[in-house]
């Protein structure tokens, strides 16, 4: 079961997309669902909504799509989070941010420690999305 399903299953979600990272059945099987409500947002805009949780999922998490785009990549990881870093503060909703993997150290360690510094490469191919994920980290601590 995916998050999504999972937190659907417990009460109403409003789930924010841009359509970045674009597969058109991922979540079609939740329409028609009363707990389930689509709206079209760019993460990047400030969003005026009253929440309570905020589950920040925000940024293309395949290659195929960060590198397609990776200004967007970056600015929705970087000021997406700062749009909904401000929209928690505003409503004192709760803050659950997902990271990646290179944040953490080498990605061949199973499993990773947090403690680790990370094994992002600030100039590699994937840049755009290892140290959005690192500023988006830093973001949420300086928010904390």
């Amino acid at each position: 079961m995916s998050l999504v399903a999972h937190l659907i299953s417990h009460c109403k979600w409003n789930v924010k997309d841009n359509d970045m990272e674009s597969y058109p059945n991922h979540r079609e099987h939740h329409f028609g669902n009363p707990r389930f409500e689509l709206i079209r947002h760019d993460i990047i805009e400030p969003l005026l909504s009253e929440v309570d949780q905020i589950y920040h999922l925000a940024c293309p998490a395949s290659p195929i799509f960060y590198m397609y785009n990776p200004i967007k990549t970056i600015k929705s990881s970087v000021l997406g989070t700062i749009s909904m870093l401000g929209l928690a503060k505003r409503t004192g909703a709760r803050f659950l941010i997902t990271s990646t993997r290179e944040v953490y150290g080498d990605p061949l360690e199973h499993p990773q420690r947090e403690s680790d510094w990370g094994h992002a490469n600030p100039i590699g191919e994937d840049s755009c999305y290892d140290e959005g994920k690192r500023v988006a980290e830093t973001l949420a601590m300086d928010y904390h």
